[in-house]
């Protein structure tokens, strides 16, 4: 799709439209912008606009500079051709976060209200928060299927209901509940208020009248969500063609296109769709440059559709052993069952001899150009991913995690116990592989060790934000992770992340932060990331890949009252005395019993940063599980450890910023992500990338001494090349699963 789309882009310059008036019709600025193929436009039955008659003059140029910004003085439009007609894809990415129910859309095709009840109070007395009064209309709409508008202003007490019947008792019956519970909270308030803020009269006043202020100005942006009347003329008037022969625009942006709610009330414009035409018709009465603006992105967003269509980018890049711990052979050894399926995997690890003393040198030679490829292939691929997110709008998050490599499919031949590193990298590399990173280190070590090798790691860790130097003062960050079925869409998982912040008034911790986040479907399939780099260390336990992953956040409007009061019911448990949960995984907090809970983990966090470059922060991190008899002991411990630069996260956090049809600003390059240790003018290219490759290699190593006391393989492991050859030894090399 993104090579389609720059390719019609090469050709959207090579015709011009011409604008000429028509005699007896008043002259409007126009700006009109096609994508894909012509057409005709007919105003006899165009009531919005007496707009000027569109003909076709060719270019004889055979590509025309950018185009510039069009003045009045000087209307001209471009016209967009492409494909004819290819093949429509199928459509599963959307815009739109919220669809528009039967109620929204009479409310924007301007049909009266179905009912107005009057609330018996001005709704800002009763809810000085203007955000959360809108939230909770929004709510109560979504759950009973209306639409919630007040009838003019906040400071009025009268709301208007679209919607069945049916639909509008539920909603009365709600706003009542909602007034009942505000009162509640009003009187518990006012006794609790103290004199104190007496002497600040002045100032409440004044946020009361600029709250007003906004809700009124949002009340009058919300029209520009209903459809023109009909007979309404406007003095500027702006088209863009879309190609709805791939993507279909309803699909993209919701049937009202709720998407581009916006840029309606952004720029003060109505827009609306001519879906028999494919065409987007903006009007506005205030000038041409926001129909200028809002056409561009408009079309922007097919730019950040084929950002989040485009096919992730996996690689699987083998790391070169040394020559002390190069094996002659690569075995497959039984993994773990991965996800809710269950879905059996395998582990690759080296076997066989050692190197010969006389391969010493062409081994050292073959291992620096491996090296040198597998930095090229994952250079280039960050590179290609960067260049194509500006236009994602949403949570985005690079980071090194470190962890247990298992493949899920791999082409591996029939009757053979292992393979050369060399078939093995190739073979890992072909189309079909399909590995993953399990977070897990399986260090088989007491907690008290772990803890206290990190401890003395001083060599490699610093403390952040302090000038001590030891590791063993930084305190732990502590998170409660739930996993939840959402309760509106049985077939959607969710997961509750609550932070804990230290309490220096009480001592112990408190909640600070509830982050409600996207979970995979009911089948376990979670959402793919937009890049997945694995660097498999064969000679080693310990393997890591670079990922740029999404983070999709559950909607304000779609958390349900049951949902918040779950969040809200998570508090702290002070531990036993002289039981330390970083080191026993002694769960801290309690939550409510009025949630089906799948699965609750405690994550105890310790961040330091590099000392080689202080800018990357390392994180380690145990994941404690509780399921079994006792219900504040861990029944199972994983340990993970994450590595990133804290400028990623200020580069890419603008990203969850963007409008519709806007674009980040950050450099999509790699040099600007990985920037070198020591800075100069003649400074090697890629130097920054080298620095990062080496600081992977010193963690590693680093957690390789840490498993470097772990427990013998059984036989069952040193046995397991036969279980991990297939079945059918008579057919020929080809991809199976191999479980």
């Amino acid at each position: 799709m993104a090579e389609d789309y720059f390719r019609v882009r090469e050709k959207m310059n090579a015709l011009e439209w011409q604008v000429k008036e028509e005699p007896g019709v008043h002259q409007g600025n126009t700006i009109s912008s096609y994508f894909n193929q012509d057409i005709e436009e007919d105003h006899s039955s165009d009531s919005h606009s007496d707009e000027p008659v569109l003909t076709k003059v060719p270019n004889p140029a055979p590509a025309c500079p950018p185009k510039p910004r069009p003045q009045p003085g000087n209307r001209k439009a471009v016209q967009k051709s492409g494909s004819k007609n290819p093949p429509r894809r199928r459509q599963t990415i959307t815009l739109f976060a919220k669809q528009d129910n039967a109620a929204k859309i009479a409310f924007r095709n301007n049909k009266p209200p179905d009912r107005i009840i009057d609330m018996g109070k001005p709704l800002k007395e009763m809810e000085p928060d203007v955000g959360s009064l809108s939230r909770t209309f929004e709510q109560i709409g979504v759950r009973v299927g209306s639409f919630i508008l007040p009838q003019r202003s906040l400071g009025e007490s009268k709301l208007q209901i679209w919607g069945n019947p049916k639909q509008v008792d539920l909603s009365v019956t709600e706003l009542k509940a909602w007034r009942y519970q505000v009162s509640i909270r009003a009187v518990s308030k006012e006794k609790t208020l103290v004199r104190a803020f007496a002497g600040h009269k002045s100032f409440i006043g004044s946020q009361f009248a600029a709250d007003e202020r906004i809700a009124l100005r949002d009340a009058k942006r919300q029209q520009y969500q209903k459809a023109p009347q009909q007979g309404q003329q406007f003095k500027y008037n702006g088209y863009f063609l879309w190609p709805n022969d791939e993507i279909r625009a309803t699909d993209l942006f919701g049937p009202s296109c709720e998407a581009l709610d916006p840029l309606r009330m952004e720029y003060k414009v109505h827009i609306t769709l001519d879906e028999a035409r494919s065409v987007f018709k903006v009007y506005s009465n205030s000038s041409l440059d926001k129909i200028y603006d809002v056409i561009q992105r408009i079309e922007n967003t097919i730019k950040e559709f084929v950002a989040r269509d485009d096919r992730p980018l996996v690689l699987y890049l083998v790391d070169p052993p040394s020559t002390i711990n190069y094996r002659a052979g690569v075995r497959m050894i039984p993994g773990p069952l991965l996800g809710p399926s269950r879905t059996p995997s395998r582990i690759p690890e080296s076997c066989g001899n050692k190197l010969d003393p006389i391969d010493i040198v062409d081994w050292e030679l073959e291992a620096e150009k491996s090296a040198l490829r597998n930095q090229i292939r994952m250079s280039t691929a960050i590179e290609k991913v960067l260049e194509r997110i500006p236009y994602f709008r949403g949570h985005l998050r690079m980071r090194a995690q470190f962890g247990t490599f298992a493949l899920i499919k791999f082409q591996w031949p029939p009757g053979v116990p292992s393979v050369t590193p060399t078939k093995f990298e190739t073979d890992v590399q072909s189309t079909g592989t399909k590995g993953t990173l399990i977070r897990d280190l399986q260090l088989d070590r007491p907690a008290r060790d772990v803890l206290d090798r990190i401890h003395h790691a001083d060599k490699l860790f610093q403390p952040i934000g302090t000038s001590n130097d030891s590791l063993a003062i930084i305190p732990p960050q502590y998170s409660a992770l739930f996993y939840l079925r959402h309760p509106d869409k049985a077939e959607e998982m969710i997961q509750l992340e609550i932070g804990f912040k230290a309490n220096p008034a009480g001592g112990g911790f408190e909640a600070s932060q509830a982050l409600w986040i996207k979970g995979p479907k009911a089948n376990g399939v979670p959402q793919a990331a937009p890049l997945e780099a694995f660097n498999i260390r064969l000679h080693s336990g310990i393997c890591w890949q670079l990922k740029i992953s999404t983070l999709s956040l559950v909607d304000p409007s779609r958390i349900t009252s049951g949902m918040e009061a779950f969040a809200s019911g998570v508090t702290f448990k002070k531990p036993p005395p002289g039981t330390d949960p970083a080191v026993s995984g002694y769960k801290i907090f309690t939550s409510p019993a009025n949630f089906a809970v799948l699965g609750v983990e405690q994550k105890t966090t310790f961040r330091y940063s590099l000392k080689a470059q202080p800018k990357f922060a390392i994180e380690i991190s145990r994941y404690d599980g509780y399921d079994g008899d006792d219900p504040c002991l861990p029944s199972s411990t994983q340990w993970a450890v994450s590595l990133y630069d804290r400028d990623w996260d200020l580069r890419l956090g603008e990203n969850s910023r963007l409008g519709v049809g806007q674009s980040a600003s950050w450099n999509p390059h790699v040099d600007p992500f990985f920037e070198p240790i020591k800075t100069s003018a003649s400074r090697e290219p890629d130097a920054g990338f080298k620095d990062f490759l080496l600081h992977t290699r010193a963690i590693g190593d680093f957690l390789d001494e840490l498993k470097a006391d772990r427990q013998e393989p059984t036989k069952a492991r040193n046995d397991s090349d036969k279980e991990s050859q297939p079945a059918d030894k008579g057919k020929e090399a080809k991809q199976v699963h191999l479980f």
